[in-house]
């Protein structure tokens, strides 16, 4: 910028330049609500798919014996799959961002009480 201030400056959660500050700032909070909000979808996929896979369960009854029959209860099965990953994988990285969040919370509790303690941990 003109003023030589960088637009990634600290308020943004990025470095100045010459600050002396090195890395990046984690917000467990933000975590946190990142990972109830990975959590919470992964709650509402096979609800919320529910309806699409039953109606082709529905289509697969009709055109049963049909070539186009098997071809779409394969394809149906096939998205079951995938969206069941899906759901897993959103909740497991949920939990991951929240393991993180303890993690990093725990960190900045342990520099707070001293120098000391952090290095007894490591």
């Amino acid at each position: 910028m003109a003023d030589g201030s960088d637009p990634k400056g600290p308020a943004a959660g990025g470095v100045r330049e010459g600050s002396g500050e090195a890395g990046f700032r984690v917000r467990p909070g933000e975590l946190e609500g990142a990972a109830e909000s990975a959590r919470r979808t992964a709650e509402l996929v096979p609800g919320g798919v529910g309806g699409l896979l039953a109606a082709s369960d529905r289509a697969e009854r009709a055109l049963s014996g049909w070539a186009a029959g098997r071809e779409l209860a394969a394809c149906t099965d096939a998205w079951r799959a995938r969206l069941d990953a899906l759901a897993a994988e959103l909740d497991r990285q949920g939990g991951n961002l929240c393991a993180s969040a303890g993690n990093y919370r725990a960190c900045e509790e342990s520099a707070a009480r001293g120098p000391s303690r952090v290095l007894a941990h490591h």
